[in-house]
C-alpha cells in the first residue's frame, strides 16, 4: 500500500469529497437552468502533497497522497463579457436617437396624406393662386386669411408639440440617472459581500458574481463603462470616464437645468461638485467607441437647448452667450471671440464675412445638426419664419432711410430717426380696397409687437417706422410661438392690401410677387430693389442645395426621415452583433443539460469507485488486523 496501508483509506476519502462535491456543483448547473444571468461552475481538482519513501540514484520515489478540490470556477469569456457590454451599449445608443426621432416624425403625421403642416401649405398655395384670378372678391380674400390661420395653428401644434416632448425627456432623464444609481449601489452591495464571503478564502461566490455580471450588463446600457476587479473580488465601475463604484462608497449622478434660464435638464456628478456627466466637445463616434448609452443617446438627440429660427444665421444667432466660464456666466461677447476661442478661427483670422459665415457653418454642424430635436425646431421654425416675413415684406415693403429724418410722435415730441432705420415705402406700397385703403397691414402678426410704429412728420403725413427683430427679445421675432393672423384682416378682409393707393386699381404685380416668391429657390428679388432678397436657400447653413417652401419642406421631413433611418439601421445592426457575442458568451458560460448530466454520470461512478475502493481497503486492514498471527 506504498507509504502504509493505513493512508489508503485517506486516498479514497479524499476522492469521495472531491466527487461529492463535483456533484453538487453539477446539480447546481441543472437547478440553474434557466435563470438569467447565470454562469455554469466548474470544480477543478488537483493532487495533494506528494510523499517520498525513497531515492534512487536517478529520481526520486513518491507516493500522492490522495486528490483534493483546488476551486470552483466560474466558465466565462471575460474578453467576450466586455466586448457584449460595448455592443449592447451602442445599440442603446441609436435605439435611443431612433425612438426620439419617430415621436418628432409623428408629429408631422405618419404617412403622405396625413401630413397636416404639408397640406396646409398646399391649400394656403392653392387659395393664393384663386385670389390671383379675381383679387376683388372678399370670399377670396377671406378663404386666404382662413387658409393661413389654418397653416400657422398647424405649425404651432407641431412646434409647441415637439418641444412639449423635448422638455418631458426630462422624465426620461430622470428616470434613467435613478436606475443608474441603484445598479452602482447594488453592485457595491455584492462587492461588500462578496468580499465577506470570500475573505476565508475557502468559499467562492460564483452565485454573487453573477448577479454583479447581470448587473454591470445592465449598467453598459446607459453609457461608457470600463471595470475592474481587484484581488479581494471587489469591482471598481468607471461610468464614462468617471469612479462610479469604488470599494468604499458609490459617487451618485443626479439632474441639474443646463442654465439658469432653460428648463432642460443635463445629467451631473452629484458627488463631483455637479460637474456635467457627459462631454460633447466631441461628438460621440464609432470610431472612439463613445456613442454608447442609452442616457447619452437620449440627451444627444433632445439636445441642450430649444431650437428657432434665429439658430439658422449667425447674424441672429446668439447662441455664443450659451457657453459659460466657471461662474455662470457668458464666456464670449461676439461670434469672433468664440470661434477664435473654440477652434473654429484662428488667432490671425481678422474675421472677414467669408470667415465668419465659414466658421459658423462649421460650428452649426457640429453644435446644432447633430441634436436631433433642436435641428428640427430650428428649421421648422425657420421655414415659417420665412414664408411669414416673406409675404408681410411684399404687402407692406420697407425701404431705409438714407439721410437723418426728424418726425413726431403723438404727444408731439420730436425723434430722431436715423440712417438705415427701416419705414414703410409708402409710395409703393399697396393698400386696402376701397378710397380709403390704408397701407401697412401685414397679413402675419407677432403677438405682442405690432408691425410699424406710427409717427408723423413736418407735412402730417404718416410715418410708419418697422419694429425690427431683435435676436435677444423673443417677442420682437417673427418666431412660430409668437405668430399669429392679424386679428384686423381676420375681421376685414377688405383691408388686405393688394390695391394700388393712387388708381385704385388691384396691384396684380403685387399678387404675382406672392405667388412668385412661394415658387422660388432662395433666388426670389421680388419687386426691384424695394424687396429684400428671401433666404430661404437652404436646409442648414453648411449645405448649399436651394428651396422653395414647399421644396424646403419636404427637404425637412426627408432629413429627419434619413436620420432616423440611419438610427434604425445600425441599431438593428447592433442588436445583430450582440446577440452572437452573447451567443459566444453562453457557449462557454451556459448551462447545457446534456453535457451536465454526463458530468453527473462520470461524477457518480468515480463517487462509487471511490466508495468500493474504501471497502476493498477496509476489509484487507481487517483481514491484516484480525487474522494475521493466528494459530
Amino acid at each position: 500500500m506504498g507509504v502504509g496501508s493505513m493512508s489508503g483509506l485517506y486516498f479514497g476519502v479524499s476522492g469521495f469529497q472531491v466527487n461529492q462535491t463535483a456533484l453538487q456543483a453539477t446539480a447546481h448547473n441543472l437547478s440553474n437552468l434557466d435563470t438569467d444571468g447565470y454562469v455554469r461552475q466548474q470544480v477543478l481538482m488537483k493532487d495533494t502533497l506528494y510523499q517520498m519513501y525513497s531515492r534512487s540514484g536517478v529520481s526520486m520515489q513518491q507516493v500522492g497522497l490522495g486528490t483534493s478540490m483546488d476551486t470552483v470556477r466560474q466558465v466565462r469569456d471575460v474578453f467576450a463579457d466586455k466586448q457584449y457590454r460595448l455592443e449592447t451599449g451602442r445599440g442603446a445608443f441609436y435605439s435611443a436617437m431612433e425612438e426620439v426621432g419617430e415621436e418628432v416624425e409623428t408629429y408631422f403625421g405618419t404617412d403622405v396624406d396625413d401630413e397636416k403642416l404639408k397640406n396646409t401649405m398646399i391649400r394656403f398655395w392653392e387659395t393664393l393662386n384663386e385670389l390671383q384670378k379675381t383679387p376683388d372678391s372678399i370670399v377670396n380674400r377671406e378663404t386666404v386669411i382662413q387658409s393661413a390661420q389654418e397653416m400657422i395653428e398647424q405649425a404651432k401644434l407641431i412646434y409647441n408639440q415637439i418641444v412639449d416632448y423635448q422638455r418631458n425627456l426630462n422624465e426620461q432623464l430622470t428616470k434613467q440617472v435613478g436606475e443608474v444609481n441603484d445598479i452602482a449601489k447594488e453592485i457595491h452591495e455584492l462587492n461588500r459581500e462578496i468580499v465577506r464571503v470570500e475573505s476565508n478564502q475557502s468559499e467562492h461566490a460564483n452565485d454573487l458574481r453573477d448577479k454583479r455580471n447581470l448587473l454591470l450588463d445592465k449598467l453598459a446600457t446607459y453609457a461608457e463603462i470600463n471595470y475592474r476587479e481587484d484581488g479581494n473580488g471587489c469591482v471598481t465601475v468607471n461610468f464614462e470616464g468617471i469612479p462610479l463604484v469604488v470599494d468604499d462608497r458609490v459617487f451618485e449622478l443626479g439632474t441639474m437645468p443646463v442654465s439658469e434660464s432653460s428648463n432642460l435638464l443635463q445629467v451631473v456628478w452629484a458627488d463631483h461638485g455637479n460637474m456635467p456627466t457627459f462631454n460633447f466637445s466631441y461628438l460621440p463616434s464609432a470610431e472612439t467607441s463613445t456613442d454608447v448609452g442609452s442616457l447619452k443617446g437620449l440627451i444627444y438627440a433632445r439636445g441642450n437647448y430649444i431650437g428657432d429660427y434665429t439658430l439658422m444665421d449667425m447674424n441672429t444667432s446668439q447662441a455664443y452667450l450659451n457657453k459659460l466660464d466657471e461662474y455662470g456666466y457668458p464666456e464670449y461677447a461676439s461670434w469672433y471671440d468664440y470661434f477664435v476661442g473654440e477652434g473654429y478661427l484662428s488667432s490671425t483670422a481678422v474675421g472677414t464675412d467669408e470667415e465668419l459665415e465659414s466658421a459658423y457653418a462649421a460650428f452649426y454642424e457640429k453644435e446644432i445638426e447633430p441634436y436631433l430635436v433642436t435641428n428640427v425646431e430650428a428649421q421648422l421654425d425657420y421655414m415659417m419664419h420665412n414664408i411669414v416675413t416673406t409675404i408681410n415684406d411684399i404687402l407692406c415693403p420697407n425701404i431705409e432711410l438714407d439721410a437723418v429724418t426728424t418726425v413726431y410722435d403723438d404727444d408731439g415730441n420730436e425723434v430722431k430717426l436715423f440712417i438705415g432705420t427701416k419705414v414703410l415705402n409708402t409710395e409703393n406700397a399697396p393698400v386696402g380696397l376701397g378710397v380709403d385703403g390704408e397701407p401697412g397691414e401685414e397679413l402675419f402678426t407677432r403677438s405682442t409687437t405690432p408691425r410699424y410704429k406710427k409717427y408723423h412728420d413736418d407735412e402730417g403725413n404718416t410715418v410708419y417706422v418697422y419694429n425690427e427683430e431683435d435676436p435677444a427679445d423673443k417677442y420682437t421675432q417673427y418666431t412660430i410661438s409668437q405668430l399669429t393672423v392679424n386679428d384686423t384682416l381676420i375681421k376685414n378682409p377688405s383691408k388686405l392690401p393688394l390695391s394700388d393707393p393712387k388708381e385704385h386699381s388691384n396691384r396684380q404685380d403685387v399678387l404675382n410677387d406672392l405667388l412668385d416668391a412661394w415658387s422660388s429657390e432662395g433666388d426670389y428679388e421680388g419687386m426691384g430693389d424695394d424687396h429684400p432678397k428671401s433666404n430661404m436657400k437652404v436646409l442648414t447653413p453648411n449645405t448649399l442645395t436651394g428651396y422653395n417652401f414647399q421644396g424646403y419642406y419636404n427637404a425637412m421631413i426627408g432629413d429627419l426621415s434619413n436620420s432616423i433611418n440611419c438610427y434604425y439601421n445600425v441599431a438593428q445592426n447592433q442588436t445583430v452583433v450582440a446577440n452572437q457575442l452573447d451567443d459566444r458568451r453562453q457557449t462557454v458560460a451556459g448551462v447545457n443539460s446534456d453535457e451536465e448530466l454526463t458530468n453527473m454520470i462520470m461524477f457518480q461512478q468515480a463517487f462509487n469507485a471511490c466508495s468500493r475502493y474504501i471497502n476493498v481497503v477496509a476489509d484487507m486492514l481487517d483481514t491484516l488486523i484480525n487474522r494475521t498471527g493466528r494459530a
